[in-house]
């Protein structure tokens, strides 16, 4: 006995308190540990490895390997080491048994501890050559994940009603533990808790309704919140802040959405940027129609909205929406205009009846509509109102020059043929584009109003193309930009946002050169928009930002935006199965 024990201590190194690999003959020894002995910052849910030079008896093991403190729930890991083990552990083993290795998802190690493992002596191998040394490592774990900083901060004022919370943790957390452990007073429709696509540590509470004006919010997070290895954060926390008059000042778009075979039924107000790069875009719902109770009501039907939203638009300031709201119950269908100042609160005010495609002015001072068979002009801050001279009925939305100075209006003649005709909001004066016989649509007017871009058809064909005209020149003749080309905004440098159709191909966005009025070169520009969101495709004022409607993976339709020259993707919208689905993108 004592020379086979003097023959096995000959074969043995030591490294750092622990016997390693031995020699042939020799008794099993521990080659390496994980966590690593005295390792600092070990996760809760870490299991932990002893691996062995050779094979080794398991039976040899169970009873001999301790870890202190204990773990709860899995104090006796002699258990663990069983046929059916405790659902919070167990052991499993390598294929060669010389390893073995405590997973412990549910007896998790304690933060900010110091643990303390033992290998009592006796373990053999399969000839029953026995290691009778104890072994002794330790790991100390890492700390209780806190909760560093938030955005809006604690005891912010004038936060914006559409705002996130931003949370930033010290380390990656569990979104599926600790989204359930947020609460907000007073409670909000729809709130969700998302994790940052490119930071773990920060999670974002998104609000699906705007918040209330002047109102003090708390959101607190519990104890039952977690990192990403199930450590719970020690104590709770709760943050207060109050809501100012208006939405936040990054910019907006409103969504139009409905449920599946409806008419829109809904507006969502959504930032085209986030709070922080991987933070979520924050949607809230603005105006929700109300839904028939009843057997039916009028000509809706029971779960039928009452009301439908057929067209909005958003000021630039993002605090004023006009909507153009149908009543769906009414012998027959009536639309009219309403006004909601987000200030306010959400309970729009008529503007007007029998009016549509409402358009604000770059400097969200005027609002130019159709009103019966005119178009008006009004300012809503002092209730004043200019009409248009009598022409063609408008069909589609004005377009506004940068600068406010020159209107766009797509208009149906008599015939039916489609047409363009200019305004001059200051001067209250309408008159055809000049040296345009042939039918026009999509007008889009440059930042100084000096060009005019858009779609024209020759008589008897089915495809036109895009052709400039200059407006403040002698020379107004159109001239051609591309065939098949629809317009859809001058962008910055001057040079003109396209869609170009071809028959071959998949619909493009493209860049069309026009310095001096003069068409140049076409580039195509890499999108995400693809045949499915075309038709919905808008941009905002200077064109640099583009929205669209199209499904997301799992064929749900959302809302899209993206910087003009195709970066920078990012969905408005999340709707899930069963529930709303994008319709159209407005952008200021």
């Amino acid at each position: 006995m004592a020379e086979g024990r003097r023959l096995a201590i000959a074969c043995l190194g030591f490294l750092g308190g622990l016997l390693l690999a031995g020699c042939a003959g020799a008794p099993p020894q521990i080659v390496a540990l994980e966590p690593a002995n005295n390792a600092n910052g070990v996760a809760a849910d870490a299991p932990v490895t002893v691996s062995f030079d050779h094979a080794v008896d398991h039976g040899s093991v169970a009873g001999r390997f301790h870890i202190s403190p204990a773990l709860p729930g899995c104090e006796d890991l002699r258990a663990a080491f069983g046929p059916v083990p405790p659902s919070v552990c167990r052991v499993d083993w390598s294929h060669d048994s010389a390893a073995f290795t405590l997973r412990h998802g549910g007896a998790l190690f304690q933060s900010g501890t110091r643990y303390s493992l033992i290998l009592d002596g006796g373990v053999t191998d399969p000839a029953q050559v026995s290691n009778g040394l104890d072994h002794h490592w330790g790991f100390s774990t890492a700390g209780a994940p806190t909760l560093r900083s938030t955005t809006p901060g604690d005891g912010a004022t004038d936060v914006g009603i559409d705002s996130p919370v931003g949370l930033s943790f010290s380390t990656a957390m569990s979104s599926e533990a600790t989204g359930p452990a947020i609460s907000v007073s007073p409670p909000v429709e729809g709130t969700r808790v998302v994790q940052n696509s490119r930071d773990p540590s920060r999670l974002v509470v998104v609000f699906g309704v705007l918040l209330n004006p002047r109102t003090t919010y708390a959101v607190t997070v519990a104890k039952g919140a977690t990192d990403a290895h199930g450590a719970p954060v020690e104590n709770a926390t709760t943050l207060r802040f109050t809501t100012g008059t208006g939405p936040s000042g990054r910019d907006h778009a409103l969504v139009l959405a409905r449920r599946a075979g409806q008419l829109a039924s809904a507006v969502v107000l959504a930032a085209t940027s986030a709070q922080t790069p991987g933070d979520p875009l924050p949607a809230a719902t603005v105006l929700e129609a109300p839904r028939c109770t009843a057997d039916h009501c009028g000509r809706a039907a029971n779960g039928a909205p009452l009301e439908a939203y057929v067209d909005a638009a958003l000021a630039p300031d993002g605090r004023h929406l006009a909507i153009v709201a149908r009543d769906l119950a009414a012998p027959v269908s009536q639309d009219h205009l309403d006004l909601l100042d987000l200030a306010g609160g959400t309970t729009p005010r008529r503007l007007a009846g029998d009016a549509d495609h409402p358009a604000w002015s770059p400097d969200g001072r005027v609002l130019a509509f159709s009103s019966g068979a005119g178009v008006e002009l009004l300012t809503p801050g002092d209730g004043g109102s200019t009409r248009l001279p009598p022409g063609d009925r408008l069909i589609g939305r004005p377009s506004w020059s940068g600068d406010g100075s020159v209107l766009a209006l797509p208009v149906s003649a008599a015939g039916g043929m489609v047409r363009v005709d200019l305004a001059d909001p200051l001067l209250g004066i309408r008159y055809p584009v000049p040296g345009v016989a042939m039918a026009a649509s999509q007008p889009v007017l440059s930042a100084d109003g000096s060009l005019l871009a858009l779609e024209l058809a020759p008589a008897g064909s089915a495809r036109g193309g895009t052709w400039l005209v200059r407006l403040r020149t002698g020379d107004a003749a159109p001239r051609p930009l591309g065939d098949a080309l629809r317009p859809v905004a001058f962008g910055d440098g001057g040079a003109l946002l396209a869609l170009q159709r071809p028959t071959a191909t998949d619909p493009a966005l493209v860049r069309v050169s026009v310095a001096g009025g003069v068409a140049g070169d076409i580039d195509h520009i890499s999108t995400a928009l693809d045949g499915r969101g075309v038709d919905s495709l808008v941009a905002g004022s200077g064109g640099r930002t583009l929205g669209y409607v199209q499904p997301d993976d799992t064929g749900i339709a959302q809302a899209w935006v993206e910087n003009a020259d195709g970066s920078n993707t990012m969905p408005l919208t999340a709707f899930a199965a069963g529930g709303l689905e994008a319709v159209a993108v407005v952008l200021p």
